[in-house]
């Protein structure tokens, strides 16, 4: 039974982390296209909107290794939140047992890394990106919204229902 709640919490916060990274890449995309759209006008929207991207991505890069493209690229460059706590699945799922002292350890410290850049996300989110969506707003364009929705070329519709 402790394996099994270990197990749970641990898939809920890699569920966390993947989720925060997921919200970033969906930002930048929304970011991307109402820069692209406001074209010349959009001097303070680059502005804000620069910044705010420079933070988002310092929170990505703490939560997932943005650098690896290549099968190799894991040895050169090492792995993130999200993997170092989908890791540990592994290790307490290894045995029909409870899990050890240290694995609880390990999933304490993980946790709380992952909170502190959840929290910084959620703040840029809050607050940076409504400065970014005034601006948006006075341009006469929608407004970025945050979803886990993976957008390509296009920004889909944040809230579908």
């Amino acid at each position: 039974d402790a394996q099994f709640r270990l197990l749970v919490q641990i898939r809920e916060k890699t569920n966390e982390a993947n989720n925060a990274v997921r919200t970033i890449r969906n930002v930048k995309a929304q970011l991307a296209d109402r820069r692209g759209k406001a074209g010349a006008r959009g001097a303070a929207l680059e502005k804000l909107a620069g910044g705010l991207l420079a933070q988002l991505e310092l929170v990505e890069q703490e939560v997932y290794q943005v650098r690896n493209r290549s099968g190799q690229d894991p040895l050169n460059y090492p792995i993130k939140l999200n993997n170092q706590i989908a890791a540990l699945s592994g290790v307490v799922a290894s045995a029909e047992a409870k899990p050890t002292t240290q694995s609880y350890e390990v999933y304490r410290i993980l946790a709380a890394d992952l909170d502190g850049q959840l929290a910084k996300l959620n703040t840029l989110l809050d607050g940076g990106l409504a400065a970014v969506n005034a601006e948006i707003g006075r341009l006469g364009l929608e407004r970025v919204v945050p979803s886990t929705a993976e957008l390509g070329g296009e920004v889909a519709d944040p809230d579908p229902s």
